[in-house]
């Protein structure tokens, strides 16, 4: 009887850690995000310094002529991926599927952002034609 009262005891001083564990770790934080799907290149400024597609566009890369075209010239011909940029911060997206239809557009995105690596869990998205 002493053994399975120890045991019990034991058990619950076990159950207890990993709910104050579990309860201390952050949760993904719901974010409604307002900027423009870009490609990961031009974001984190492999092409130019300022975030943006000009040194692609000013120089008549063929297959970027405009936000649009570059951003899906960098994605499918040059191994980026699809972004969210927000003033200067980049977030990856999860889903690219749906990233890919506002390449180049400024949208509104809402979802979970996962702060260590700056990825968002896309719920639904939409062009933001207010800004």
């Amino acid at each position: 009887m002493n053994q399975m009262r120890v045991a019990l005891c034991f058990a619950a001083v076990v159950l207890l850690s990993f709910y104050s564990f579990a309860k201390d770790k952050p949760k993904d934080a719901s974010v409604s995000l307002h900027g423009a799907i870009m490609d990961s290149q031009c974001a984190y400024n492999v092409h130019s310094d300022a975030h943006s597609h000009d040194w692609m566009t000013k120089r008549g890369v063929q297959g970027a002529t405009d936000e649009e075209s570059c951003t899906h010239h960098c994605v499918k011909d040059m191994g980026g991926s699809y972004v969210l940029v927000v003033k200067k911060d980049v977030y990856k997206l999860d889903d690219q599927v749906k990233a890919e239809q506002f390449a180049g557009k400024k949208v509104k995105i809402n979802g979970t952002l996962d702060a260590d690596t700056h990825m968002v869990h896309v719920f639904d998205m939409e062009e933001d034609k207010d800004k």
